[in-house]
C-alpha cells in the first residue's frame, strides 16, 4: 500500500463564521492562518486509490470578543460530508459566575461541589448528556447529604430537605424531574436532549447558589439595628 502526504499553508484575513465560545453562538471570525493537509493512500497491487482524508485547520478570530478557536473540516472517502470539530469544543453553557465563589468557600475543606459541578460542565461540553444527566442527580443528593443526613432514600431526604428550609414547595416540584431523570438515564436508557439537561442545570444551580452563595452574602450584610 502506497501512502502520500501534502500540505499547503496559508496565513488569511478572510470571513469565517463559526461558533463562539464566548459569545455562545455563530458569529463572523478572521481567519488569521490556515493549513491543509491532504493523505492519500493507495493499494500496492494495482496503485489504485482506496482510501483519501482532506483536513483544513483554520485558526479564527471572533470579529467580536476577539476569542481564538480553531476549526478542523474533515473530509474524506469514508464519510458522507465534511465534519466539523472545533477547539476548544462548543461551549453550551456558561459557568456561572458564582463558581469560583463556591471553590474559594469549600478551597480548605473538600471542594466536591465544585469539582462535581466542573465535571457536569465537562460533560456538556462534549455532549454526553447521559454523564450530564446522572451527574446532575448524584451531586444533588451529596449536598442533600450534607445538609440533612442520609434518611436511606432520595425521597425521604427530599421530604426532610424540603422540610428543614432547604428548598420550597414549588422548587421541590422542579427539582423531582431531575431525579427521574438521573434514574431513567441509568436504568432506562434515557437520553435527554440539550435543553433538558440545561432545564435541570437551571434548578441545580438555582439552588446551590441560594444555599452556598446567597445565604453566605446575606450573613455578612452590615444592616443597622432599628432605633427603639
Amino acid at each position: 500500500m502506497l501512502s502520500v502526504h501534502k500540505e499547503v499553508m496559508s496565513n488569511s484575513q478572510d470571513n469565517k463564521k463559526c461558533y463562539c465560545n464566548v459569545c455562545l453562538g455563530d458569529r463572523k471570525h478572521t481567519v488569521l492562518y490556515s493549513k491543509n493537509q491532504h493523505h492519500e493512500e493507495y493499494s500496492s497491487e494495482d496503485g489504485s486509490p482506496i482510501y483519501f482524508e482532506n483536513n483544513n485547520y483554520i485558526l479564527t478570530e471572533c470579529n467580536g470578543c476577539e476569542h481564538i478557536t480553531l476549526v478542523i473540516e474533515t473530509d474524506s472517502n469514508s464519510h458522507d460530508k465534511i465534519e466539523i470539530t472545533q477547539y476548544p469544543p462548543k461551549v453550551t453553557r456558561k459557568e456561572p459566575k458564582w463558581l469560583y465563589d463556591l471553590m474559594f468557600q469549600e478551597l480548605f475543606l473538600d471542594p466536591y461541589k465544585y469539582d462535581f459541578l466542573k465535571e457536569i460542565y465537562s460533560a456538556l461540553r462534549n455532549s454526553n448528556l447521559r454523564l450530564a444527566v446522572i451527574g446532575i442527580r448524584s451531586l444533588l443528593e451529596q449536598i442533600m447529604i450534607e445538609k440533612i443526613g442520609d434518611n436511606n432514600s432520595f425521597a425521604k431526604n427530599l421530604n426532610k430537605f424540603q422540610s428543614e428550609g432547604y428548598m420550597s414547595k414549588v422548587q421541590k416540584e422542579a427539582i423531582e424531574p431531575v431525579i427521574e431523570a438521573g434514574h431513567a438515564s441509568t436504568h432506562r436508557r434515557f437520553k435527554a436532549t440539550l435543553n433538558e439537561v440545561c432545564h435541570l442545570m437551571d434548578i441545580v444551580e438555582n439552588l446551590i447558589e441560594s444555599i452556598y452563595i446567597n445565604q453566605n452574602k446575606s450573613s455578612k450584610l452590615n444592616i443597622p439595628s432599628r432605633k427603639t
